[in-house]
């Protein structure tokens, strides 16, 4: 998963039941819902020479079975293994379920590639799912909250008399069943719209208010909101509230969505207005979703939902998508809808104090799609040991999560630090033996 270079089951019921993860199965136990992030033997051995004095030569399965594990998501990593992969799978077949990588270490992937292992998952039973790895080509490093000032679409002034409102006027009557508000991205936090109401107006004078919703206090967060799928010439939203504590006081949108059927409709010649609006940011720019809006990535939304459409052994196997926090955006969100479930990764163990903002965020950002916690063991962002320290606090919130049914697991990375002595792998060796046979509630 991680390119040091850079630093920067079975096809059944149950699994297609289990295909977004949103079920935990009578008889589970903690250790049922634990994964380990696997690599070749020794990929990380330049950096751990140099960081402990010490290199790994512990294969894969043996690094799982080592840890008490039975479940692994192997990423190949600078083309290892070679294509085909099935001589390399044999000891794989000693595990539980595997996922092998259609986008490797680095977003490396290709036709080829994804093919060979198409081909491996038809022949093997045990592989159960996909991972795509280092998939958007964006920063890793962060939080959900961008440090970078980037201006929202729109503001309103400071200290505006509230309710603001913000009116939007359509050319042709139009029906819709959803709007999203995703709340402004300001980089010292201030701006945040608390409490809105949602108000259509089929003559586009008589409003009435429709729906009503409290918007996340976190940078970029989405609102969705269900609307009755009347006919509106105008709608209006009526902020009434700030989270603002001190400073502006204000409200604003990044962007504001309208959806019928789950598709975005078209606001281009929508126009708005707004009874607030600070000088230079238009309020008609929340209505223009900018091309750039989605993240680069190592493929595009088509070619994933292709993925995704697959059989395979007379069925479909999910899809998973490495998210690190830095890329908790709505720039995620059109490759995101074409994946079955996500892995969320804090890159920098000074960001794991936000790991539960961060997991709200991916929450509103992607509500149904399982999300698997992963819980890195080494500090690869300074290539140095993580303390045992963050390594409780991750497996502590994943933990609970998991008890609550919040997560679908949680994946332990990577079995190429198994063997080297580092304290936090082994504080969560000691761990998976003490918790790994607690009994999970069915839901």
């Amino acid at each position: 998963m991680k390119n040091l270079r850079r630093i920067t089951g079975r096809t059944s019921g149950v699994a297609a039941l289990l295909l977004c993860g949103q079920l935990l199965l009578a008889g589970e136990t903690v250790r049922d819902r634990l994964w380990i992030w696997g690599h070749p033997a020794g990929v990380y051995n330049a950096a751990l020479k140099q960081s402990l004095g010490r290199v790994s030569s512990i294969q894969p399965v043996d690094a799982a079975k080592h840890m008490g594990l039975k479940k692994m998501l192997f990423i190949r990593y600078d083309g290892v293994p070679a294509i085909p992969f099935e001589g390399y799978y044999v000891p794989f077949r000693s595990l539980d379920r595997v996922y092998w990588s259609l986008v490797g270490a680095g977003g490396a992937t290709s036709g080829a590639e994804r093919e060979a292992v198409f081909d491996l998952a038809e022949k093997n039973e045990n592989l159960a799912g996909f991972i795509l790895d280092d998939f958007f080509h964006e920063p890793a490093q962060g939080n959900a909250v961008d440090p970078i000032p980037r201006p929202p679409a729109w503001l309103a002034a400071n200290q505006p008399a509230f309710p603001v409102t913000f009116t939007v006027t359509v050319p042709r009557a139009s029906v819709c069943d959803a709007i999203e508000l995703v709340q402004t991205d300001w980089h010292s936090g201030d701006y945040r719209a608390k409490d809105v109401a949602i108000e259509l107006a089929p003559d586009g004078k008589q409003f009435r208010q429709v729906a009503r919703g409290t918007m996340p206090n976190q940078a970029a967060a989405v609102l969705r909101l269900p609307l009755p799928g009347v006919t509106f010439t105008a709608a209006r939203i009526r902020f009434l509230s700030t989270h603002d504590t001190r400073g502006s006081l204000s409200v604003g949108l990044q962007s504001l969505r309208f959806l019928k059927t789950g598709t975005i409709v078209s606001t281009a010649d929508w126009k708005a207005q707004a009874s607030s609006t600070y000088p230079g940011y238009d309020p008609n720019a929340a209505l223009r979703e900018p091309r750039e809006l989605s993240f680069r990535a190592s493929l595009t939304p088509e070619q994933l939902r292709t993925l995704g459409s697959r059989k395979v052994r007379g069925g479909k196997l999910p899809i998973m998508a490495v998210v690190y926090t830095r890329q908790v955006k709505p720039q995620a969100r059109a490759h995101i809808d074409a994946v079955d479930q996500l892995c969320l990764w804090t890159w920098c163990p000074s960001d794991l104090k936000n790991l539960e903002a961060n997991f709200a965020a991916l929450k509103l950002l992607a509500p149904d799609k399982g999300i698997f916690l992963g819980c890195y063991t080494y500090d690869f962002s300074a290539n140095k040991p993580l303390p045992v320290e963050a390594m409780q606090r991750q497996v502590g919130l994943g933990h609970r999560w998991l008890k609550a049914g919040q997560i679908q697991g949680m994946i332990f990375l990577a079995t190429p630090n198994v063997d080297v002595g580092l304290e936090a792998v082994e504080w969560t060796r000691n761990w998976i033996r003490q918790t790994g046979d607690e009994p999970l509630a069915p839901r």
